[in-house]
Order: structure tokens, then sequence, then C-alpha cells
């Protein structure tokens, strides 16, 4: 009998930001392309101060790609910094979806959330009270970059010890989540939808500057700075070109960077860019590089990977079990001078670097088969 499984995301794909998420939708998709049934509860939470005329609250069950999905949209009337105010919202917008859900389909087999701040809090409650056997997949930074707050910390404890079984995607993040529980924690990296990147296209051959791409949110953790300064430290003034896809609060700071560095010609920033705008620059790329101070995982590294491109990261967290020789360079953190000499050495031996062996690799480790296996292992286990 085919298990009957509750994805419950923490956050997850909106019509505003089509890849919020898009791990958690791409894991439920394998899951049921490999024969399980899959359902999505996902309480869309806004904050008052993002009111959008015409944006409609309430329940919504429609089929997404495939899947099930029960939204319930809302608001939080009180400010994040009040503690609980959104974890006691999703909660209870949670407990009605899930009844909502029983009376349609029935009770699900396992129940598997993404990320314990706020939804496998608010799973492990329900899995609690309705002695379902419960998941949980730990994703969030927030962990290995000492950003949670006292009363956090002790919901993440809670939260994993309803757990029958709990998920790392890296190793960094399972180092860190190893302080909140003394149960064993696997290491499963998050599904990537590998063939979307793995299909035959070529570079441009009208295009000879050699083109480094990045992608990631315009955010001081990402270290879009860094990687601005050492491309133009390594390339001002030559044939290269950096460009930089992603938007966020450091969008302009980071314009007049390049500006002021005499770049500016030569970076390009496309702000954000939807799925196949991804692929499309992954495959018209060259090479690709990740600045991140901290990275749990690194999804876009095995974007660029399955594109058969080499990468360039920062020992981050999760990038150092993605990287390796055959693949790219891995440097430390915050270092101009390396990444800037990592970008230079990439390029005088390119040679080097295959891009079919590259693909093979990533697919060996990564490929959607892989993961989804070792994922029903677990669901079978409990």
């Amino acid at each position: 009998m085919n298990k009957k499984v509750l994805i419950i995301p923490s956050w997850y794909p909106t019509e505003e930001n089509k890849i919020l998420g898009i791990f958690f939708k791409e894991q439920a998709i394998a899951l049921k392309k490999f024969g399980c049934e899959v359902t999505v509860l996902y309480p869309e939470i806004r904050t008052l101060r993002a009111y959008k005329s015409g944006w409609k609250q309430g329940v919504q069950v429609r089929e997404e790609d495939g899947l099930n999905i029960y939204r319930f949209k809302t608001y939080n009337p009180l400010p994040a910094r009040v503690p609980f105010s959104n974890a006691f919202v999703y909660y209870s917008r949670l407990k009605k979806l899930f009844k909502e859900m029983v009376q349609r389909e029935g009770k699900p087999d396992i129940i598997h959330a993404h990320s314990a701040l706020w939804g496998g809090w608010a799973a492990a409650k329900i899995a609690k009270e309705e002695n379902i056997p419960l998941v949980i997949t730990e994703h969030s930074s927030k962990l290995v970059r000492g950003l949670l707050k006292p009363y956090e910390k002790n919901e993440i404890t809670k939260a994993l010890r309803q757990a029958g079984t709990i998920i790392s995607v890296g190793p960094s993040l399972k180092k860190e989540m190893q302080k909140y529980t003394d149960k064993p924690i696997l290491e499963i990296p998050n599904i990537v939808d590998y063939r979307a990147f793995q299909m035959n296209r070529r570079k441009d051959k009208g295009k000879d500057r050699f083109r480094f791409f990045s992608l990631a949110f315009l955010t001081p953790n990402k270290g879009m700075d860094i990687l601005i300064k050492s491309f133009a430290k390594a390339f001002k003034g030559e044939e290269f070109d950096l460009l930089i896809g992603g938007d966020g609060q450091q969008k302009d700071e980071l314009v007049e960077l390049a500006k002021k560095l005499g770049v500016e010609s030569q970076v390009q920033f496309l702000g954000r860019i939807d799925r196949h705008q991804v692929i499309e620059q992954m495959h018209q790329c060259d090479a690709f590089v990740l600045a991140s101070k901290f990275e749990t995982f690194g999804v876009v590294l095995i974007e660029a990977l399955a594109s058969g491109k080499p990468v360039i990261s920062t020992k981050s967290g999760g990038p150092e079990f993605i990287v390796n020789e055959k693949n790219g360079i891995l440097v430390p953190v915050d270092n101009v001078e390396e990444l800037s000499r990592a970008m230079q050495h990439l390029y005088n031996h390119y040679y080097m670097y295959n891009p079919e062996a590259i693909r093979k690799d990533c697919e060996d480790r990564f490929s959607e088969e892989v993961i989804v296996e070792k994922i029903v292992e677990v669901y079978n286990s409990l």
C-alpha cells in the first residue's frame, strides 16, 4: 500500500514568489512520482504591512503541479517581534487546514514537516494530538548563523522531541542541530529538478567573453560584495563578465560598489529571475560562483553542476560535501584574495573540467531517484 504523506512546509512558493521553498515543492512532486500519495498544507501568512488589495483571504484547495495543495491565506495582526506571533497564527490556521483535509481525504500515514520554525513546531503538535508519525527536515541557516532567540531554541527542542526521524540537509546544520536533541540525525540533501538543468543546451557561440554567474538574495549573508571585489581584482577591464541574479536589500549598495570599482560595464544585475531564466543563465554561463557566509546546503550549486558547469564556493557549511576537485574549488569565507585567485585559476584550467563528468557525478549523488529512495526508507521505518 502506498504511503499517504502530508507535507507541512514552513515556507512555500506563492503567486508573488514562485521560487520560495521550491525545494519543498520539488521533493513533494518527486515523492508522488515514486508512488506516495502527497498532500501539502500551507498557512500562507502575511504581515499587515504587506497588505495587498484583492488578495483573497481564507482556505483555498486546489491542484498545483499535480499536488493537492491546501492554503490558508491570512494576515498576522501582530508585529513579527512579538514572541510566538507567527507561530500561533500558523498553528491555528494549520489545524483548520488539517481538519478540512481529513474530511476530504482521511488521515495521513506520515507527516513530513520542513524546518522546525514554524512548520515543524506546529506539525509536532498535530502529530501528537492525532498519533501520526512525524519526520522533520531542517533547512534553516538561522541555526548555524546564531540568529535564534532563546524561546525559539526551546521550541525547536520540543518539536524535535516529537519527531520519529530528524533529517538535516547538510553537515554543518546537522552538527548544530545536535545541540537540540540527543536523537540520531540523518543527512539527506534537497532534491533538485535535475533533468531541467541537464537538458543539452549549448552556450551562445556568439558570446566569446568568459561569463561567471551567481544567484542569491542580495543580502549581507550571501557575500555578493566579496564576489564583486574579487571579480574586479581579477578581471577589471578584461573580456570577462559577472552576471548576478536575485534581488534584495543590498542591491543599490552593490550597484554602487561595481561603479566604484570600475566594473559596472562588466557586472550585470538581472534582478529577480524565474525558474526558466535560472536554467537559461546556468546554460549560458561558463562557471558558477557562490560567496555565501553560511549555507545549510547549496541548491544553486547542484543546479550548476547538473548543467555541467564548474563551480566556486565558499566553505560556508553545506557546499563542502557538494564541491570536489572534479567539479570546482572551495575557498574561505570573506576572503577577496582567495576568491579572486580561485576565479583566475578556474579560468586558466577550464579545460580540466569535463561537463559530462560533472553532470554524472552530480546525478550519482543528488538525483531525485537517489534522494527519494532515502526518504521512502525513512517513511517505511516509522
